[in-house]
């Protein structure tokens, strides 16, 4: 039974919070405000950021150089390995010693002339990205100066659509925003990270051992890279989401903890087809995808043991209970 002597409880019973009463064109008038804000804020942070197409580039290809290296450091152990079995020509012989020569400055990414590193080291990866098309580079740019001006300007924008949404909640919905938003925006960071530092390039890397270099050159575009960039970090930003969403979905009682013990084998099954879905179209990419999401369930499932434990032991088993 829900204890109705509760002093908060009695208090928000007696004396409901009075909600500022605003006309549909008031509304109109607040949110053109706050999107005229959040636009400026991003137009003034992508202007600041434009100038940095060499920095900014180099973050892009992050994953891209994280496959490149581990690729590169398996070539080399290649050649070694031919050269002491005795097996290795002459032109080999070339490559290796290019390769030791220059290893340390090209794992660490401090070697000039990068674009000759193709035909001097043998290796038969790219060290850089492809342009397709004229406008192709800049084009995929200005989508990347978009992207970091919104994640610079994030905390301006954010506050705008709160400050337009929280004049419509009552404290206590807003209590819940300020519990669960950062828990949310580290999940997300977090996912994006995987994404960027283990999803794609293992993906790549996958992608490029299936390729025989005397049949297929592996080249990537930059458009393509930059899909699968985007696709992958965002997809693992939103995977991550999974506690916070079984956490919501317990709170308004469309499931509860049980349920989700129950279906959990059906859960791995609907796992494995959204990691199929969301990703790229190779085994690496879903299982890199499926793994974690795997382990968010499980850690959404502790999140709603503990609540669904305190929810019994402060208004018994019966209220919330479903129907």
């Amino acid at each position: 039974m829900v204890q109705l002597d509760d002093p908060k409880l009695r208090e928000a019973l007696d004396e409901p919070e009075q909600l500022p009463r605003m006309s549909f064109g008031d509304h109109l008038d607040e949110l053109r405000k706050r999107v005229i804000y959040s636009l400026l804020a991003l137009l003034l942070a992508t202007g600041a950021v434009m100038p940095f197409k060499g920095a900014v580039q180099e973050i892009i290809l992050g994953p891209y150089r994280i496959q490149w290296r581990i690729g590169f450091e398996k070539w080399v152990d290649q050649l070694k390995a031919e050269n002491a079995e005795g097996v290795l020509n002459a032109e080999g012989q070339e490559f290796l010693a290019y390769c030791l020569e220059h290893h340390d400055a090209i794992i660490e990414g401090t070697k000039k002339y990068t674009y000759v590193l193709k035909e001097r080291s043998g290796y038969p990866i790219p060290y850089s990205l492809y342009a397709t098309g004229g406008l192709e580079d800049i084009l995929n740019y200005m989508w990347a100066t978009l992207l970091f001006g919104f994640v610079i300007a994030s905390p301006i924008i954010v506050w705008q659509i709160w400050a337009f949404i929280g004049a419509g909640l009552y404290k206590h919905e807003r209590s819940v925003f300020y519990r669960y938003f950062p828990f949310m925006l580290f999940l997300a960071v977090c996912g994006v990270w995987f994404g960027y530092q283990v999803a794609l390039p293992y993906s790549l890397g996958f992608l490029v051992s299936l390729m025989d270099p005397n049949q297929v050159g592996a080249i990537f575009s930059v458009g393509q890279y930059w899909s699968l960039l985007f696709m992958t970090t965002a997809a693992m930003g939103l995977v991550f989401q999974v506690p916070i969403v079984m956490l919501a979905l317990q709170k308004v009682g469309l499931v509860r903890h049980q349920a989700f013990k129950k279906h959990w084998r059906m859960t791995i099954v609907v796992i494995a087809v959204l990691s199929a879905v969301f990703t790229p179209p190779e085994p690496v990419s879903m299982v890199l995808m499926m793994l974690p999401m795997v382990l968010l369930f499980v850690i959404g499932l502790v999140l709603t043991g503990i609540a669904e434990r305190n929810r019994v032991a402060k208004y018994g088993p019966d209220v919330g209970a479903p129907a």
